[in-house]
């Protein structure tokens, strides 16, 4: 007959227990938040909620982000997660100059002192929450406290971003029902793919957390957020980022996706809706090389070449695809298209977002 083991064993076991439970809460990621009810070079209280924070993941790399809520419906309206490209322009750059509710006044700037911000009403806020990350590590205030001994990767920057997401969400809870998309333009179209696929399957997995995925000039900015009251206002750690870049072309980093059609096309099979858009005055990455990788994918056309209209005006044109796949153009349109044309493609973005056609 089995005898039970001696008491002293446990009690032995026990304290080997609490003390790995007490390093894995140590090497744990883990976030700060900030509120940001005002930033100077802002008149008065901002008309919109702004928090900005780290996530500390545990192989070192503190990850900064801002955190706008949607100036809408917060509680219903969609989550975006954005990612500017590079690899390594800041999250800034695409909440100035492209979908965030604010700008800087350049015509009023008169060259000395700091910059005057204003509101813009064309902002994708206006219609989603958004999150602006800076990735990978080096780019904007994110940073690696080990001194940057491992090399970014488009890998590792998307289990960086996977991980930021997790405890984001932990942190936020009262998000998870809401609608949740991965956007972003340039160099991060590359990312978006297969950081959508992961968290795809980590929800097929049973991830517990049920992200609600749904899948889709310059030189004032580094003026103002140089300033050392704009940065406490940002809660920035000090001593981390010396010198702010809108982007850093020299942070070293692996390329190592060199095609994203199976990653879309793998979405796509899982039924995530995916919308791409191209400015028509691109000449970084023009439509006419979209529009040819979406042949690739080699989908049923639903709905054939269109224009689409604001105020009675064409602005772009369309085509829908089988399978939950919208394509557009913005008329007059650059590389980075919110930039150039804020009123038109936060049409767009709202239309798509409420499942209407452009």
């Amino acid at each position: 007959m089995a005898t039970a083991p001696p008491r002293r064993s446990l009690l032995l076991l026990l304290p080997q227990l609490l003390l790995l439970r007490s390093l894995l809460a140590a090497a744990a990621p883990s976030i700060t938040t900030k509120a940001v009810p005002r930033l100077p070079g802002f008149s008065g209280p901002l008309p919109f909620s702004l928090e900005t924070g780290y996530v500390e993941l545990d192989d070192g790399v503190r990850l900064f982000y801002y955190f706008i809520q949607s100036e809408r419906d917060p509680e219903e309206d969609p989550v975006l997660l954005w990612l500017t490209g590079g690899p390594g322009c800041s999250a800034l750059s695409g909440l100035v100059y492209e979908i965030g509710p604010f700008y800087f006044d350049f015509e009023g700037y008169t060259g000395s002192g700091l910059p005057t911000l204003l509101y813009k009403p064309a902002s994708w806020t206006q219609v989603s929450n958004v999150i602006f990350v800076d990735s990978p590590a080096g780019t904007g205030f994110s940073y690696d406290t080990t001194g940057n001994r491992t090399i970014p990767s488009d890998t590792i920057v998307i289990q960086q971003l996977h991980t930021f997401l997790q405890t984001w969400f932990d942190e936020h809870p009262q998000f998870l029902p809401n609608p949740f998309y991965v956007a972003g333009d340039s160099y991060s179209g590359i990312i978006i793919p297969p950081l959508a696929m992961k968290i795809a399957k980590g929800i097929e997995y049973g991830d517990e957390r049920l992200i609600n995925l749904k899948n889709s000039t310059y030189f004032l900015s580094e003026v103002w957020i140089n300033d050392e009251p704009v940065r406490e206002s940002l809660g920035i750690h000090k001593g981390t980022v010396p010198s702010w870049l809108r982007c850093d072309f020299d942070i070293p980093y692996t390329k190592e996706i060199t095609d994203a059609v199976d990653g879309h096309l793998a979405l796509i099979a899982k039924g995530y809706r995916a919308m791409i858009y191209s400015g028509d005055h691109d000449a970084s990455i023009p439509y006419v090389g979209t529009q040819a990788w979406i042949r690739k994918l080699n989908l049923p056309i639903t709905d054939n070449w269109r224009p689409w209209y604001v105020d009675g005006q064409v602005v772009g044109f369309t085509r829908t695809y089988s399978n939950n796949l919208t394509y557009a153009t913005v008329k007059g349109a650059g590389h980075t298209a919110p930039e150039y044309m804020p009123k038109e493609c936060l049409a767009m973005i709202d239309r798509w977002l409420s499942g209407k056609p452009l």
